[in-house]
């Protein structure tokens, strides 16, 4: 049986695989913080912003969660996330390639709601599967 805070945590990626940004009000606090901050904005109302950007520019988008450990206020997450890249991400246009890229999220959570969220994604894994060369530099 999940606790009140792995049900806020389900919530807030359940809001970013459907788009449902409603349940982005169940999961966040009022003030809500992300690490790093997210180029939305702050907040619940940031959150919903970064989840129809992510949206926009990955249709299709599908996160499974792979594990979630509970500890006290803390619930980390690993994810997958799958999706086709139909909109401008990292200076590319819409490719309309299919990506695959992992996160790993560690939430705080207070009275059933998220009050941080610390998030590190595989940016390279995108970068590549979307098209972006890197070169060793001289």
């Amino acid at each position: 049986m999940p606790t009140d805070n792995e049900i806020a945590v389900r919530l807030f990626y359940e809001a970013l695989s459907t788009g449902d940004t409603a349940l982005v009000d169940e999961a966040l606090a009022a003030d809500w913080d992300a690490v790093p901050p997210l180029r939305a904005g702050s907040g619940p109302e940031g959150w919903k912003a970064s989840i129809a950007h992510l949206r926009g520019v990955f249709s299709d988008l599908t996160i499974e969660i792979e594990d979630v450990v509970a500890d006290g206020d803390k619930v980390a997450v690993r994810a997958v996330s799958r999706a086709r890249q139909t909109g401008d991400l990292l200076g590319v246009e819409g490719t309309g390639r299919e990506v695959e890229f992992r996160a790993a999220d560690f939430h705080r959570v207070v009275d059933g709601r998220i009050v941080r969220t610390w998030h590190l994604e595989d940016y390279f894994a995108i970068a590549t599967q979307i098209g972006l060369e890197f070169t060793r530099g001289a």
